[in-house]
């Protein structure tokens, strides 16, 4: 996993300030220890996070990551095909 522990501790505390209950997953390159380079992708699967609160932690990661592009992907539950193909290759944070 290319997260340092600290980006790591500030984007699960980020999610968990808003839905303690949350399941979150670092999906895609930076899964890849050999990869470089690569946007932070992350799952959130959550049934209490709306679209206010994606947007509240994405400014909140902003702030406090720098100017890393930071993709957030919300679902409710694992039903759709996409949730459920990040969450088996992510990495749980």
């Amino acid at each position: 996993m290319r997260l340092s522990e600290i980006e790591h501790q500030l984007i699960r505390q980020a999610i968990i300030d808003i839905d303690p209950e949350a399941d979150i997953y670092l999906f895609g390159s930076r899964t890849n220890d050999h990869a470089k380079g690569g946007d932070i992708d992350v799952l959130v699967i959550s049934k209490k996070i709306s679209l206010i609160d994606k947007l509240t932690i994405l400014a909140k990661l902003h702030l406090r990551l720098g100017e890393q592009k930071i993709d957030l992907v919300v679902f409710p539950d694992l039903t759709r095909p996409f949730a459920r193909i990040a969450q088996q290759g992510g990495i749980a944070l």
